[in-house]
């Protein structure tokens, strides 16, 4: 998959699930980035960043998000802008994470 201009492919990282029951239906908002357009990677964004962003309005009329899910077999993509990355984890190269 190649995406075009700004867009990216991010695989989601699913929300830890408790076996407590918990109401409200929270989106992702973590995950790795699959593939990039040029225009993402002219961004600095590249394929294994971990990346944080928004999450999607309850009514869609008041969203400034625009991005979609779609699957591929089993696995859940989303399909979003670079611009609508929050940041980028850094990887943690500490003496202690070694």
């Amino acid at each position: 998959m190649k995406p075009i201009k700004d867009k990216i492919i991010v695989r989601p990282i699913p929300r830890i699930q408790s076996s407590l029951y918990v109401q409200t239906a929270e989106a992702d908002t973590v995950g790795h980035i699959v593939a990039v357009g040029d225009e993402a990677e002219a961004e600095g964004l590249k394929v294994g960043d971990k990346i944080y962003f928004g999450t999607l309005a309850k009514d869609y009329k008041d969203e400034y998000l625009k991005y979609h899910n779609f699957k591929d077999g089993d696995e859940k993509f989303l399909v979003l802008s670079w611009q609508d990355v929050c940041f980028v984890e850094e990887p943690d190269e500490s003496p202690e994470s070694v």
